[in-house]
């Protein structure tokens, strides 16, 4: 049954007069699997002016781009805001070299032509008012049945290189296989992603690094990484992780060479993007400084700026690129389980509770996809210390200091500089051994006696 906003939204598209529409791709495959709904395209043979026609005040129209028949449909139903993406009813050419934008279109009032014009025939399905799925090219509803992805036809994957990883995405959330010619095709223009922007390929790695959260489907994200791998699609994601590919390691410790390792470790990471990426980053310095050294020592440091470097040039954010090389740099830490809990404290200082715990789980991550089912011990020891420190109240960040930088220049009488940050860390440091002692009063007391050793 569709939802109530979506019956008003077919009832005012009625009103109007205007074609019958559809509602075409995600909407109609997931309801047939019994999965959430996902975005809601619309589609029908009335060019996008048209619904200009729409005659309801909780309709509004937004952001046009009338020469490719779309138009941002914005509904508002009770105390909800639901967006529709209407799309003519069309033929695309997309010219030569993969991009993502088609070169010509054609409008047309069939609606098999717009069919085929789509990526995978299990998104070429069209939902009417009634609720009934129409499949124009005949092949939707067998694939859905045998969960399989297939191109619609055999110029799709080369029309748009995009769609390629937005195969994987699909195959990964859903839990589908690829049909054999489907993949053969991807495999061979592989080479077409790299005319496609590099925000774009950001934007469906991480979808498929998330796969498993669209729809709960288990084993999701490993699956789309060995696929990715199998393709040859990290040679324009992340190039430098594919140079690990066959490199082998102490077989002490890992059952896999280093890319299947990251591979691995990467799906056993929880869900939250900053931890995955920086399992799957994690040891990408290993190939690099084994080709300078014959050893692996140091792989930590110069992994940090390899995946930096990686992460800004798929134009990730810069608070994720940081958090996610501050990780690489740290995650050999406590390797042997030897830290104290002094050095386990410095460390959540260092990165901050957050952090901390996205080591914590990194170090599981990579025990994990070792493949030889040895627990991480140290993991369990940091997060009992992070909660001891947590219980007594000890000031984890500066923040949580009773004094702060203007209290200490005001007692001290001294000038705003480096002078005063050294002061509250050593400040910070002090309250951590003796969480009783943060209070201004004690604080204050110390900092005068730590002023006074530096001036002697």
């Amino acid at each position: 049954m569709m939802e109530a906003h979506i019956e008003r939204f077919f009832t005012i598209w009625n009103e109007a007069g205007l074609p019958p529409c559809y509602l075409v791709g995600g909407y109609p495959r997931n309801s047939l699997l019994g999965l959430a709904g996902t975005d809601l395209d619309v589609a029908s043979p009335a060019p996008p002016q048209a619904l200009c026609a729409l005659p309801a005040p909780e309709i509004v129209l937004e952001e046009r781009a009338y020469g490719l028949g779309t138009v941002v449909v914005k509904q508002r139903f009770g105390d909800a805001l639901y967006v529709y993406e209407y799309t003519a009813f069309r033929c695309d050419n997309y010219g030569r070299g993969g991009a993502h934008t088609p070169k010509k279109v054609r409008f047309t009032d069939d609606i098999r032509e717009d069919a085929l014009r789509r990526d995978f025939t299990v998104n070429a399905l069209y939902m009417g008012a009634d609720g009934t799925v129409a499949d124009p090219t005949g092949r939707g509803l067998a694939a859905l049945a045998e969960k399989t992805i297939g191109q619609v036809t055999p110029e799709t994957l080369t029309q748009d290189a995009l769609r390629i990883l937005r195969m994987v995405r699909f195959a990964a959330e859903l839990g589908f296989t690829v049909e054999q010619d489907t993949w053969e095709c991807a495999k061979a223009h592989i080479g077409g992603l790299a005319d496609i922007s590099r925000e774009r390929i950001r934007d469906e790695f991480v979808k498929i690094l998330m796969a498993d959260t669209k729809h709960g489907i288990p084993g999701g994200v490993l699956c789309g990484l060995h696929m990715l791998k199998d393709l040859g699609a990290f040679s324009y994601i992340v190039p430098a992780l594919t140079e690990g590919d066959g490199m082998e390691q102490n077989t002490e410790y890992h059952a896999y060479d280093v890319l299947e390792h990251s591979l691995q470790a990467c799906a056993c990471a929880p869900a939250d993007l900053v931890t995955r990426l920086a399992a799957l980053l994690h040891d990408i310095g290993k190939p690099a400084v084994f080709r300078e050294t014959g050893k692996m020592v140091g792989h930590d440091k110069r992994g940090a700026a390899l995946a930096l470097a990686a992460l800004n040039g798929l134009r990730f954010d810069k608070e994720t690129a940081g958090e996610v090389g501050a990780l690489v740099g740290a995650h050999m830490f406590d390797l042997d389980n030897r830290a104290g809990r002094k050095a386990v404290a410095r460390m959540i200082v260092k990165l901050g509770e957050r952090q901390f715990l996205r080591l914590a789980d990194v170090r599981e991550a990579d025990f994990c996809g070792s493949g030889k089912g040895n627990p991480a011990l140290s993991a369990g020891k940091w997060r009992e210390t992070l909660r001891e420190l947590k219980e007594k109240d000890a000031p984890i960040s500066l923040e949580q200091l009773a004094v702060n930088g203007d209290d200490v220049m005001r007692e001290l009488h001294i000038p705003p500089g480096k002078r005063v940050g050294k002061i509250l860390l050593a400040l910070q440091a002090y309250a951590l051994k003796k969480p009783s002692q943060n209070s201004y009063k004690n604080l204050v007391r110390y900092a005068k006696i730590i002023n006074t050793r530096e001036n002697e």
